[in-house]
């Protein structure tokens, strides 16, 4: 991996008005959040031909759908004919048939019929189809892109692969177990740059860091695609959970791919894979989606306490936090302020937000 490297040294966060103005969060939303790979859920999630999930990607409403001929497929959510919407929540369907003109449309998203057709001479159906977005299947993992121009993700992300594929190499075929999710009172960057600095770990994360990771030997690094973690599970007495951690099994570590902005893939020590979707919605509104993908729908009981443990503790730790910060921000009384780096980039150090700006700069800047 082709990692960012960061001098020990000072340096200076973004001002508090990058997380608090609302014309800038309009900027990013057209510039970053639009342009972006997100995640929509698992193959497993729709199996069956007509298998539909409706969801706001950045303000649109798009469906992601399963078609007769067994492909995924996403679109956005508005009949060719005057924008109404098709769809709503999830389900299965033979058809779409706008509710406003009953205009019909087949799983593909091709026209099939409308009423008084026969009637409207020079009407092609094959030029009304429903505008597709870009779609990929990622491990199993569905992602939508809004930007038909956008790199693929796979490519992006090359260089994770060979890691994913060692530590998560059944995850396409895994379902969804549980979600904890959350709105956060927070700007999505306060959100982001806290999920991937640790260096409020041992003092927030008390069960995570004796129990899960190991502090000393935790490390993050910035990469072309996002930001990469990864620590050695704890020794046997000091696990706060009951797993098997084999290195032959590949179950024996810590590991999470940060894919930059919006998307993250977590192992935990023996195995047990989740992912973090977050969701902006306002300037100072983003929420925050952890989905837990098993072998099967139903946790055993080691993949039930970790997912409690996560849900009581990591996860409900990290709420008030951000939504402190960004009080704090908006108060008037911040402006910028000292980010501390260390010279071995320990887990006691703030680069992996250094990281983070320099990836959302270069998303800004394009």
């Amino acid at each position: 991996m082709d990692e960012m490297t960061f001098p020990g040294g000072v340096y200076e966060t973004l001002p508090a008005s990058a997380y608090c103005d609302p014309a800038l969060f309009a900027t990013e939303r057209a510039r970053i959040f639009r342009r972006s790979w997100q995640l929509i859920g698992h193959e497993t999630d729709l199996p069956n031909p007509g298998d539909y999930r409706v969801d706001d990607i950045s303000g649109s409403s798009v469906i992601v759908m399963r078609g007769t001929d067994g492909t995924l497929r996403g679109f956005y959510n508005v009949c060719a004919h005057r924008g109404h919407e098709l769809l709503a929540g999830e389900g299965c369907v033979k058809k779409l048939t706008c509710a406003y003109h009953a205009w019909t449309y087949d799983t593909l998203g091709q026209l099939r019929a409308l009423p008084n057709e026969a009637n409207f001479p020079g009407l092609d159906k094959s030029r009304h189809s429903l505008r597709q977005i870009r779609l990929e299947v990622f491990f199993g993992l569905i992602l939508v892109n809004l930007d038909p121009e956008a790199r693929p993700f796979a490519e992006t992300v090359a260089d994770a692969l060979p890691e994913i594929t060692d530590y998560a190499p059944n995850l396409a075929s895994y379902h969804r177990a549980a979600r904890t999710e959350r709105l956060a009172a927070a700007n999505w960057k306060v959100v982001a740059e806290n999920f991937n600095e640790c260096y409020h770990c041992a003092i927030v994360h008390k069960t995570l860091t004796s129990g899960v990771v190991d502090p000393d030997q935790y490390r993050t690094r910035g990469q072309s695609w996002g930001i990469h973690h990864t620590s050695p599970a704890r020794p046997e007495g000091r696990k706060s959970y009951q797993y098997a951690a084999d290195p032959a099994a590949k179950t024996d570590k810590f590991l999470t791919w940060w894919f930059f902005p919006l998307v993250a893939l977590q192992v935990y020590p023996g195995g047990v894979v989740n992912t973090y979707r977050w969701k902006p919605i306002s300037v100072n509104q983003t929420k925050i989606e952890v989905d837990w993908w098993l072998p099967n729908p139903t946790p055993n009981a080691v993949e039930a306490e970790i997912i409690h443990q996560h849900r009581n503790t990591t996860f409900a730790e990290d709420g008030p936090i951000v939504d402190s910060v960004q009080r704090g921000l908006e108060s008037g009384g911040f402006a910028t302020g000292p980010l501390v780096v260390d010279a071995g980039c320990t887990s006691q150090s703030e680069h992996p937000i250094l990281a983070f700006t320099a990836l959302y700069q270069a998303a800004m800047a394009q």
